[in-house]
């Protein structure tokens, strides 16, 4: 038998007992407030990788002239926007 602990309180709980979403499990009683945070967690990440990359939109990244001068000059925001950020890695556990 699996032990889970709940996200919210901590409280030691049989896998018969445990609730999952997203990869967050919780007791019972907090499992409203668990699908928040983590629905929360989840639109922050999305939010910042769109940030990340919204700096493309529009732009020639291909192998034309134009598109390799692009690179260049963005080199630094694509080696960011390549990264997994910690926050994604421990959303998922890594």
């Amino acid at each position: 038998m699996i032990i889970y602990n709940c996200r919210k309180c901590k409280a030691p709980l049989d896998d018969n007992e445990a609730y999952e979403y997203r990869g967050a499990v919780a007791c019972a009683e907090h499992f409203d407030e668990v699908i928040e945070m983590r629905d929360f967690e989840r639109n922050e990440i999305i939010q910042d990788e769109h940030n990340k990359t919204k700096v493309f939109e529009g732009i020639d990244l291909t192998d034309s002239t134009i598109g390799k001068a692009n690179k260049k000059l963005l080199k630094p925001n694509i080696e960011i926007a390549s990264r997994e950020s910690q926050r994604l890695k421990n959303y998922e556990g890594r």
